[in-house]
């Protein structure tokens, strides 16, 4: 990911669908977290042979990928829990992240 970019991200929960559960991605690094849950995801489910997997996409603001340092790594866990409390969680992995040499917020027409 690049800073300052809005990207999006795209991150896949295998063998198991989790469309019907409150879903949460935490991308953490150092006392830097962000949490996207509810609208901020678009969860499908995907079916690659004969197992069922989920894929959850989400976009980040040009503010929020500003919020991590360039050149370290990011670490990403989804999260979720079941209309009967049963909460689960992936493995954490990681992603980089980049410096942007336009290192402000930009808007159209600016």
């Amino acid at each position: 990911m690049i800073k300052y970019t809005t990207p999006t991200i795209s991150l896949i929960v295998e063998g198991v669908d989790i469309t019907a559960h409150d879903i949460y991605v935490t991308l953490e690094q150092g006392l830097t977290e962000l949490v996207k849950t509810g609208a901020d995801l678009v969860a499908t489910t995907i079916t690659e042979d004969q197992m069922t997997s989920t894929r959850i996409t989400l976009t980040l603001t040009q503010t929020e990928s500003a919020m991590f340092d360039h050149n370290k790594s990011a670490s990403v866990q989804v999260n979720w829990i079941t209309s009967q409390g049963v909460r689960c969680a992936t493995e954490i992995r990681t992603i980089g992240i980049m410096r942007n040499l336009l290192d402000k917020v930009i808007s159209y027409g600016d």
